[in-house]
């Protein structure tokens, strides 16, 4: 047997994926947050709409749906956004989230 030099692949656990999926979750709230303030939404309403930006994430895997739904959401409110301005954010609040879920240990 020849050694390749390559580490084996390590494989994912399933705690992995629960905590990928609650910094996903994290993230698209935080998004959806951003989204209704920039839509100009009473303070009242801004939870609700967020809920609206996770839910839309369990439509295809990606994020190009969560993307998508902000996206249709600003030209119908007539909210100038490109999609680059969109994905900025989207890192952005990954990065928010994900910090914070690392300091919830």
């Amino acid at each position: 047997m020849t050694d390749t030099g390559s580490p084996a692949a390590t494989p994912r656990l399933p705690i992995d994926d629960a905590i990928e999926e609650c910094v996903i979750s994290r993230r698209n709230f935080y998004l959806g947050l951003w989204a209704g303030r920039q839509l100009d939404l009473p303070e009242a309403a801004l939870g609700a709409y967020a809920q609206t930006v996770v839910e839309a994430d369990h439509e295809e895997p990606g994020h190009d749906d969560v993307i998508r739904k902000i996206a249709g959401d600003f030209a119908a409110h007539d909210v100038a956004m490109t999609r680059a301005e969109i994905l900025r954010q989207l890192i952005r609040t990954h990065l928010l989230a994900a910090r914070q879920f690392g300091m919830s240990d």
